[in-house]
């Protein structure tokens, strides 16, 4: 009996080993949050993560102002106008920089569960699966095009590849576009997911298009690399005829609420940094161009304002040599479209783009349509903006904005007759680089927004220089003294963690210096 007493002890020691060690197992264990969720559920924050953190943020607050959309009027905005250190800093784009490749790593998430040998419940989901390859050549081609070369085929298995090495964005545009094709395929298949899908509801139709138009933006970029440009114009003007019909199917974000901002209304709101820019405001003078007339404000105090005023003062800041001060000079409404939709790709630039190829193949009829269907689609834009800004639910709550005899908006300021007698006006009797270089500066005016679409005219104005088309002038004199930036700097995560970034990124110095593979740089 001693002997069993002896057992029975012993093996309760060895129960209260187990379980402590069971428990000390258990530490570290988050039972929480799910382990693994389906391909659905990770592809509803992709879309928005794109809109907010790559196409709207700090990417376009930034270009925005190197392309002189705005001038920076006051702290790092001031300084970036300035030509300081926010260009050649790693700080400055590492949130953006980080976020694009988290949200790639989301769309491989995605892209792996839907393969047609995966296992699980989103295996064989060629519809899903080809929404997210879309994204992810979205995405990549963000990174790419605004940092040239950038960690990619081994920078997303961090157990493997601590110290991803560098790619160069030749390799990177060629893979871009073996995706875009492989999703065109996918997407002839349907799939289920509908709510999730914060941009076509699930609409793999819609999706086709976007990803053609998207192939037409990126075979733009390169084409100063084709050996034959003709047939790559004239392969771009027919994707541009696959791709959106009308501006009821662009890649539009519009989920903004009074709790969820427009990236540059909430970058503003909270910042008061920017303000209209002195060359694009006379841009749009030279031209009698009547969006001025409804877009500007005067210097405000909460936000009680006065648009569409013809006789109000407006105070532009000279770029790159205006003095630093908030609430001084003037604000366009765009900054206060809390609503406004976020563009991945809208129509106006589709049309916008095919009119480029056709006037490059002198193909002058056609350009003339297409540039008319951009030009009307942008002014009932900037007409949507407007609305969004008189209707931010922030600004409501201190009153909203007034016109001059303290009456709200309530009607139509802009319209598609107007955009007819503007084009006719303004556009339609050029011909040759007179007509091809105003359809860039049109493009580059109605990039001019509350959508994100700064960093593509910034990716035409970096084009523009390599091929040396002066048709967008810029007025910053620092861009004369070498200041332009013509990329972005790397992101601190990287300059700091990994020896191939940091020793191409050196000082910083090369923002100013190395153009991009596209633009017939060497990185």
């Amino acid at each position: 009996m001693k002997a069993l007493k002896y057992i029975v002890a012993a093996a309760a020691v060895l129960l209260t080993v187990s379980c402590s060690q069971k428990a000390l197992d258990d530490v570290n264990e988050d039972l929480n949050h799910p382990k693994d969720v389906t391909a659905n559920f990770i592809f509803a924050d992709i879309p928005t993560a794109t809109a907010i953190s790559v196409t709207g943020g700090d990417f376009n607050t930034y270009l925005g102002v190197a392309v002189e959309h705005w001038g920076g009027a006051h702290a790092q905005m001031f300084s970036a106008d300035q030509r300081r250190a926010e260009w050649n800093s790693s700080s400055t784009f590492n949130n953006p920089w980080v976020n694009t490749y988290v949200t790639l790593k989301n769309c491989l998430a995605v892209i792996e569960k839907c393969a047609d040998d995966a296992t699980g419940t989103d295996a064989g989901d060629a519809g899903l699966r080809g929404m997210a390859e879309v994204l992810f050549a979205y995405n990549l081609a963000v990174l790419t095009d605004l940092f040239g070369d950038v960690p990619y085929k081994e920078a997303f298995d961090y157990k493997k590849f601590m110290t991803p090495a560098v790619d160069s964005q030749e390799s990177i545009y060629a893979d871009i576009f073996k995706i875009l094709d492989q999703a065109i395929a996918d997407l002839q298949s349907k799939t289920s997911v509908s709510n999730y899908d914060l941009l076509y509801g699930g609409d793999t139709a819609l999706w086709t298009k976007f990803a053609k138009g998207l192939k037409a933006r990126l075979l733009l970029h390169t084409v100063l690399r084709a050996s034959d440009k003709a047939a790559v114009y004239a392969q771009i003007s027919a994707l541009c005829d696959e791709s959106f019909s009308d501006p009821s199917e662009q890649a539009s974000f519009n989920a903004y609420n009074s709790t969820n901002y427009n990236p540059l209304f909430d970058f503003e709101w909270s910042r008061d940094d920017i303000a209209i820019s002195e060359s694009l405001y006379n841009k749009l003078a030279d031209r009698n161009d009547p969006r001025a007339e409804v877009i500007y404000f005067d210097s405000y105090y909460w936000c009680h304002l006065i648009p569409g005023d013809e006789d109000l003062d407006i105070y532009p800041i000279p770029n790159g040599i205006g003095e630093e001060a908030q609430y001084e000079y003037s604000y366009d409404c765009f900054v206060f479209a809390q609503i406004a939709s976020t563009h991945l790709l809208s129509y106006h630039e589709v049309q916008f783009i095919k009119a480029e190829a056709e006037a490059r193949l002198g193909h002058e009829v056609a350009a003339k349509a297409a540039a008319k269907n951009a030009i009307e689609a942008a002014f009932i834009n900037t007409q949507a903006s407007l609305v969004a800004a008189m209707n931010a639910p922030d600004l409501l709550n201190y009153g909203g904005l007034y016109y001059e005899d303290g009456d709200p908006y309530e009607g139509v300021a802009l319209t598609s007759d107007m955009a007819d007698d503007y084009y006719d006006a303004v556009v339609d009797g050029l011909s040759g680089d007179e007509l091809l270089a105003e359809i860039m500066v049109q493009k580059y005016l109605a990039f001019y927004g509350a959508n994100g679409e700064s960093v593509e005219a910034y990716n035409d104005i970096r084009r523009l220089m390599a091929a040396n088309e002066d048709f967008i002038e810029l007025e910053n004199p620092n861009n004369a003294a070498g200041k332009f930036p013509l990329r972005c700097g790397y992101g601190s995560s990287d300059t700091t963690a990994n020896p191939n970034v940091k020793e191409r990124f050196g000082t910083g110095a090369y923002v100013y210096t190395e153009p991009v593979w596209w633009a017939l740089g060497t990185r």
